[in-house]
C-alpha cells in the first residue's frame, strides 16, 4: 500500500507525541487541557503553579502536561471546537472554563467521550436525573449552590437570629445562593422582602430609599459581584443604611476582594459581614518565603476561582496518578473528538476523585474540607465568617458542627487591622411615653437639659443598663405603648417605632404579649404581675357624738320614755292601793298614830331607773301584786337593756367603709357599676382572648357599655374612677394600680390578681444586643436593684390617709363615745346646779330662822362645808347667838318640822 506524504505526516505526529509523552523520562507525562477567558489571568497563573507543585513531587511517577486554550467571547461554537481540540491533543482532563459559559457542552463532549471533566466555579445544581447522566465525567471542586444556601440559612436563622430582613440579588447564581433564606417567612412580605438589582440598573438610590423609607430595612442581605460591591455600599450611605444598629450580611464568596477599605471611614458604623471559604491554617513551622511571587500574592489574597482550581489540579493529579499506577500499561485517551468509545480510564479517575481523602493528597488542597458527593459536586466545605471591612475572622462554620466561634492564631491576633468603626461606643435612642411612675417630667426640669429633664423608674433602670453595659443614650417620646389596628395592620407608640427602627430600646409599662413578640423582641422581664380591679372608696359618714342612741329608732326612745311614765305612775297609784306599803313612820313606835307610804313620784321613778339601769334600789315593794308588777318592769328592762347592748356593739362598730363589689364575679353579677380598660391595651387584650367564661362575660359586657367604659390612657381611667365615685370601675395592671391607690385615699383595689404579665424591654426583630440586655437585667434583679428600684417609686411618697378612712379592726374612737360622756357631764352639771340651788334656799332658810343675814349663813355654811374633817354638824352654826336663843331655835325648828311632817300625813 503505498502512503503519500499527506497520508504519513499526521502518523509521524502522532509518533513524536507518543516519544515525547513517554519517551526521555522515567515518568509518564499525560497532557492536561483548560480553556480559560482573556481576563482570568490570575486563574491561569494559579492553574500553572498547582501543576508546578504537583510536578516537584519527588515520588511522582507521572508528570502532568498543561495544555491551554483561551477565549475571547462566550461563544458556544468556539467553546466546542475548543473543546475538541484538546481532546485531539489527547488531554486526560479538561478544567474550565468558568461560569461565564452559558452551554454545557464541554461536559456533553466530555460525558462521550470518557474524559474527566473538573469545574472550579459556582453553578447552578444539576437537578434532573436525565441531566446527572449527561455529566457524569463531570465533577466541581466549588462549593454546592444547596448546601450553601444551607449554610447561609443556619448563619441568619441561628446565629444572627434574623427574621426580618430584604435579600438582595445579581445574578441567578446569587438567587440561588438565598434560596433557603427566603423560606425563613415562606417570603411574607412583612418579613422577607426579594429586590433584584436589575430593576434599579440605572440608579441604585432608588433601591436604597426603598429600602431605608418604605422597608424600614436594618437588615440587609447582598449578593452581587465583588466589582460593584463598592459602588453600592457608597450610594447607601447617603441614605443612613450604614449607620449604627444596621445590619449588612454579604453573601458573594469573594467581598473580601472588593476593595471595601479602600472607602471604608467613620460613615461605616454599620455591622458588615461576610463569608467566604475556609482555607487551610498554615504550618507554623513552615519556612518563610523570602521572595512573594505574584502567584503567591494572588492565592494569599484568597480570592475563590483561583483557589478553587489548584484544589481541583490537586484532585485530579493525585487521583490520576493512583488509577494509572493500579492499571498499568498506561492506556492513553482517544483523541477523536466523536468518539462512541469513552476512554476506560477516565470513569475510574472520576469516581477516584470523589473517594479521596483530603489526607491522602500531596500537595495539601487550599481549603478545608474538600469532599464531593456521588454526582460529583462539593458538599463539605467550611465557610470562614468575617468582616470584610477589616478582614477580621470572626466564626467558622461547617456542615457537620455548624457555627463556632474562630480561635484566632497568634499571628493574626499580633496583626495590626484596620479600625473597626461598628464597635465604637454606641448612641441607643430610648422610646417611652409619660405614664407615672415609669416616665415622668421633673417638677423644675426647666432648670435641665437633653436626658436630665426626666425621672422616673425607666430613667432609672436605663441609666443602670447603660452602666453594665456601656452605652449612651437619648430618650424618645411618643403617645402610648403600642396598639394594633386590625384594619390597616399597623402599630402605634413604642411598638411602631421599633418596627420602624427609629429607636433601639423601647421601655415603659410595657407588657410582654404574643402578639407584641411577632414584630419586636424582648428582654427577660423585669417586673412581674397581674390584672386587678380599681375602685372608688367611699368615706364613711361623719361619726355621731350621739351614736348610742342609734341603737333604737327614735320611736322606740319615746316609747320607753312614756312606758317609764305610766309604769311610775301605775306604780305609785297601785301602791297607795295595798295596805302592805302602809308603814309606821317610826319602826320603834308600835302603835302609831299615821303610817306613811313610801312609794310616792320620786321613789317610784328612782325605782324604774334603777332598774333599767339595772343597779337596783335600797327599798322595794312588799305585796305580791306589787312585785309583780316590778317583775315585769325588770323583765322588760333585761330585754331592752340586753337588745340595746347588743346593738350598740354592732352599730358602733359598723361604722366602717365595706364594698359590696369585692371581685370580678361581683362585677359581672351587678349591673349598677359600669367596669372596662385600656382601649387596645394589654389588658383588653386579655380578656377578649381569653378562653375563660367568666373574663369572656366581662368582655362582652365592657362592650356594651354606654357611654364607652374603654379609656385612651390609664390616666384617664383613673380620673374617670374618682369622678364618677363608685359607678365605673377600671380594669388594670397591678403595679400601676397600686401606685395610684398610694397616692389617692379615695381609691382602692378590689378583689386579687388576674392572670400573670411580665414586662421587659422591647427591642427590633433580631437585635444583636438583646441578650446583652437580658444579661444586665438579671444582674440588677440578682443584687437587689430592680427591688429598690420599685420601692423607690412606688412607695415615695407624700399622701397620708386619715385613719377614718381605713377599714381594719373594730376600734371606737373617742368622737363615737362623746356623746356618753356628753351626758355624764351633763348629768354632773344637772346635779352641782341642783345642789347650789338647795345650798343657797338652805342657806336664806337658815338667815330667816337663825335671825341673821344672808350672807353671814352663807359664809357660816359654806366654811363648815369646806371643813372636811368635822363630821357633826351642830343645830347653830351662828357664832353671835347664845344658847337659849339656840334652844329657842332648835324647839322651833322641831315644831316646824314636825307640823310639815302632820300636814304630809293628812
Amino acid at each position: 500500500m503505498h502512503l503519500c506524504p499527506g497520508h504519513i505526516y499526521p502518523f509521524i505526529i502522532v509518533f513524536f507525541k507518543t516519544i515525547l509523552a513517554f519517551g526521555g523520562d522515567d515518568r509518564n507525562e499525560i497532557s492536561v487541557g483548560a480553556i480559560f477567558y482573556d481576563n482570568e489571568k490570575d486563574i491561569e497563573l494559579s492553574f500553572d503553579q498547582a501543576f508546578r507543585d504537583v510536578n516537584n513531587m519527588k515520588y511522582g511517577d507521572v508528570r502532568f502536561i498543561p495544555i491551554k486554550r483561551y477565549m475571547p467571547t462566550n461563544d458556544s461554537f468556539l467553546l466546542q471546537q475548543l473543546t475538541c481540540e484538546l481532546i485531539s491533543d489527547g488531554v486526560a482532563a479538561i478544567f474550565g472554563p468558568s461560569s461565564k459559559a452559558a452551554s454545557d457542552i464541554v461536559a456533553q463532549i466530555a460525558n462521550t467521550t470518557g474524559i474527566p471533566h473538573i469545574e472550579y466555579d459556582l453553578k447552578l445544581d444539576t437537578a434532573t436525573q436525565q441531566e446527572h447522566l449527561n455529566h457524569k465525567m463531570s465533577v466541581n471542586v466549588a462549593p454546592s449552590l444547596t448546601v450553601l444556601s444551607r449554610a447561609y440559612y443556619e448563619i441568619i436563622k441561628t446565629n444572627y437570629e434574623w427574621r426580618t430582613f430584604t435579600l438582595i440579588y445579581e445574578t441567578p447564581e446569587g438567587l440561588a445562593r438565598l434560596q433557603d433564606l427566603m423560606n425563613i417567612q415562606a417570603l411574607n412580605s412583612d418579613y422577607v422582602k426579594l429586590r433584584n438589582l436589575a430593576d434599579y440598573a440605572g440608579d441604585y438610590r432608588v433601591l436604597w430609599k426603598e429600602v431605608d423609607e418604605t422597608f424600614h430595612e436594618h437588615r440587609i442581605i447582598l449578593d452581587c459581584d465583588p466589582k460593584t460591591l463598592k459602588e453600592l455600599l457608597k450610594v447607601s450611605v447617603d441614605f443612613k443604611l450604614q449607620g449604627p444598629f444596621r445590619n449588612w450580611f454579604l453573601t458573594h464568596l469573594d467581598s473580601h476582594s472588593s476593595g471595601l477599605k479602600d472607602i471604608y471611614n467613620e460613615d461605616f458604623k454599620a455591622n458588615i459581614t461576610s463569608v467566604r471559604l475556609k482555607n487551610v491554617d498554615p504550618n507554623p513551622f513552615d519556612r518563610k518565603k523570602t521572595r512573594i511571587t505574584d502567584v503567591d500574592q494572588i492565592l494569599g489574597n484568597q480570592t475563590m476561582l483561583p483557589i478553587l482550581i489548584y484544589d481541583a489540579v490537586v484532585l485530579f493529579s493525585n487521583s490520576a496518578r493512583r488509577v494509572i499506577a493500579a492499571m498499568e500499561p498506561y492506556q492513553p485517551p482517544n483523541r477523536y473528538c466523536g468518539s462512541t468509545t469513552p476512554w476506560i480510564l477516565g470513569p475510574f479517575i472520576v469516581n477516584e476523585m470523589k473517594t479521596i481523602s483530603e489526607d491522602d493528597v500531596e500537595p495539601n488542597f487550599k481549603t478545608e474540607n474538600m469532599k464531593l458527593d456521588e454526582y460529583g459536586q462539593r458538599t463539605s466545605f467550611n465557610l470562614e465568617i468575617y468582616k470584610p471591612t477589616v478582614n477580621e475572622p470572626m466564626m467558622v462554620w461547617t456542615p457537620d458542627n455548624g457555627i463556632k466561634k474562630r480561635r484566632l492564631s497568634l499571628e493574626l491576633e499580633n496583626t495590626a487591622s484596620t479600625q473597626d468603626f461598628s464597635e465604637q461606643r454606641r448612641v441607643y435612642t430610648v422610646v417611652t411615653h409619660y405614664e407615672e411612675p415609669y416616665f415622668m417630667m421633673k417638677e423644675d426640669h426647666e432648670n435641665f437639659r437633653g436626658r436630665e429633664k426626666y425621672e422616673g423608674y425607666a430613667v432609672d433602670l436605663i441609666s443602670k443598663l447603660s452602666e453594665i453595659m456601656e452605652f449612651d443614650y437619648e430618650f424618645m417620646i411618643v403617645n402610648g405603648n403600642g396598639k394594633y389596628n386590625p384594619e390597616t395592620k399597623q402599630w402605634d407608640g413604642i411598638i411602631r417605632k421599633l418596627i420602624d427602627h427609629h429607636a433601639q430600646i423601647g421601655v415603659c409599662d410595657l407588657t410582654i404579649t404574643q402578639l407584641r413578640r411577632s414584630v419586636v423582641d424582648f428582654t427577660v422581664p423585669f417586673m412581674q404581675l397581674g390584672i386587678s380591679i380599681l375602685h372608688y372608696k367611699k368615706p364613711p359618714e361623719p361619726k355621731n357624738p350621739f351614736a348610742f342612741l342609734e341603737p333604737f329608732a327614735g320611736d322606740v326612745w319615746i316609747y320607753m320614755i312614756f312606758a317609764q311614765l305610766v309604769i311610775t305612775l301605775a306604780f305609785v297609784f297601785i301602791a297607795r292601793l295595798s295596805y302592805r306599803e302602809w308603814l309606821p313612820p317610826n319602826p320603834a313606835i308600835k302603835d302609831p298614830d299615821e303610817l306613811e307610804n313610801i312609794w310616792n313620784v320620786n321613789n317610784s321613778t328612782w325605782l324604774m331607773v334603777g332598774s333599767i339601769m339595772q343597779q337596783g334600789c335600797d327599798i322595794l315593794p312588799r305585796g305580791p301584786h306589787m312585785r309583780i308588777l316590778t317583775g315585769m318592769w325588770w323583765f322588760f328592762a333585761l330585754m331592752m337593756l340586753s337588745t340595746y347592748t347588743a346593738n350598740l356593739a354592732a352599730f358602733l362598730t359598723s361604722n366602717k367603709w365595706q364594698s359590696s363589689i369585692k371581685s370580678l364575679q361581683d362585677l359581672i353579677e351587678q349591673d349598677e357599676v359600669s367596669f372596662g380598660s385600656m382601649r387596645g391595651g394589654s389588658t383588653s387584650l386579655f380578656f377578649s382572648e381569653s378562653n375563660d367564661t367568666d373574663y369572656q362575660r366581662a368582655w362582652n359586657q365592657m362592650k356594651d357599655f354606654e357611654p364607652s367604659a374603654f379609656t385612651s390612657t390609664n390616666k384617664e381611667g383613673v380620673t374617670r374612677v374618682v369622678k364618677e365615685a363608685g359607678g365605673y370601675a377600671f380594669l388594670m395592671e397591678t403595679t400601676s394600680l397600686t401606685y395610684n391607690v398610694e397616692r389617692n385615699c379615695n381609691l382602692t383595689q378590689i378583689g386579687g390578681t388576674i392572670g400573670e404579665k411580665h414586662y421587659g424591654l422591647a427591642v427590633p426583630l433580631g437585635a444583636d444586643y438583646r441578650t446583652n440586655l437580658s444579661v444586665s437585667i438579671l444582674q440588677l434583679s440578682e443584687k437587689g436593684e430592680l427591688y429598690k428600684l420599685k420601692n423607690k417609686w412606688w412607695k415615695k411618697h407624700n399622701v397620708t390617709c386619715e385613719a377614718a378612712h381605713e377599714v381594719d379592726g373594730d376600734e371606737l374612737s373617742i368622737i363615737e363615745l362623746g356623746g356618753v360622756f356628753l351626758v355624764l357631764a351633763g348629768g354632773v352639771l344637772t346635779g352641782v346646779i341642783l345642789g347650789i340651788v338647795e345650798f343657797l334656799w338652805n342657806v336664806q332658810h337658815v338667815a330667816v330662822e337663825e335671825r341673821v343675814t344672808p350672807w353671814e349663813a352663807l359664809k357660816a355654811e359654806f366654811i363648815f362645808a369646806l371643813k372636811f374633817w368635822v363630821r357633826k354638824k351642830p343645830i347653830r352654826i351662828s357664832s353671835s347667838s347664845d344658847k337659849s336663843t339656840s334652844r329657842r331655835s332648835s324647839d322651833s325648828r322641831r315644831s316646824s318640822k314636825e307640823k310639815s311632817r302632820s300636814k304630809t300625813a293628812s
